[in-house]
């Protein structure tokens, strides 16, 4: 299955992905992510622990991520509901904008109608993702 969720922000593509990739920011902007550790690092690749809630259930999962500035992060679920789901977000700048096309790879453990399901609930979930980091990020300070 695949997902695939795009924004526009009004900012420069390097203001954006350094934002984006504040991710132990994001529980403070972000309803759904109540907690973002970065366990290790190395350079560019990070192991990522996060807590949040998805339809009022506490929900815990851990993530290899790599930056590619200025363009891509590629992360892969390792622990979590949906393991070896892949996620990768694009960012293109376009006349001073940022589009980002937010990926998502994964086959569910319930074949057919777990991945229905689950594509239901990660699409809207990286949509709610996307307009907050799109609604914090244009915030004129």
């Amino acid at each position: 299955m695949k997902t695939e969720n795009r924004i526009t922000i009004e900012e420069r593509k390097d203001k954006v992905f350094s934002f984006v990739s504040d991710f132990e920011s994001w529980p403070k902007f972000i309803p759904t992510y109540k907690e973002v550790k970065i366990i290790e690092r190395d350079g560019n690749k990070m192991t990522i622990e996060r807590k949040g809630e998805v339809k009022g259930k506490e929900v815990f999962w851990k993530s290899e991520t790599e930056l590619i500035p200025p363009n891509l992060i590629k992360s892969k679920q390792v622990v979590g509901p949906i393991p070896n789901m892949e996620i990768e977000w694009h960012f293109v700048e376009k006349e001073g904008k940022t589009e980002i096309l937010l990926v998502h790879k994964f086959r569910h453990k319930i074949p057919i109608i777990g991945d229905l399901i689950a594509k239901i609930i990660i699409k809207k979930m990286a949509q709610e993702t996307l307009e907050a980091i799109k609604k914090e990020c244009e915030k004129k300070e």
